[in-house]
């Protein structure tokens, strides 16, 4: 699709489709299912750290214990898990001066960028360097 590899999940993305959140737009969940129905669907490693914090922290509820949730989630969907390699870390530390200074987001895009994919997201600072070529975004 698109002439990359697959779509690579942001973090907020893979919870709201999990959950069935409602901020994640009708045309973004089809484009995600035909990325799926292809075997193309894909998350970075520290998603599930991510996810894990949100947990602790109380921000999500979650219908089941943590760990079998994080499992359900990436087995429903078919979602293959993309983990930190050192091509990967490397990466995050050539992103250009000024890039987010979040280290998961860093890793998302470096996983994105190594492993060429596109990232669907809807976090605007990580857009704003989409929009300069930096990577490929799918953007809602």
């Amino acid at each position: 699709m698109n002439g990359d590899a697959g779509l690579l999940l942001d973090t907020h993305t893979w919870l709201w489709l999990a959950t069935g959140d409602d901020q994640l737009p009708v045309p973004i969940r089809r484009a995600i299912e035909r990325y799926e129905a292809n075997g193309q669907l894909f998350v970075a490693a520290v998603s599930l750290l991510e996810i894990a914090n949100i947990w602790r922290r109380g921000r999500v509820i979650l219908p089941l214990p943590l760990e079998e949730w994080l499992a359900r989630a990436l087995a429903e969907a078919g979602i293959g898990l993309v983990a930190i390699s050192p091509r990967i870390a490397a990466e995050t530390a050539r992103l250009p001066e000024g890039f987010h200074g979040d280290p998961a987001d860093r890793l998302i895009v470096a996983t994105a960028r190594i492993e060429n994919l596109t990232l669907c997201t809807h976090d605007k600072e990580v857009l704003r360097h989409a929009k300069r070529g930096l990577f490929r975004a799918l953007p809602f």
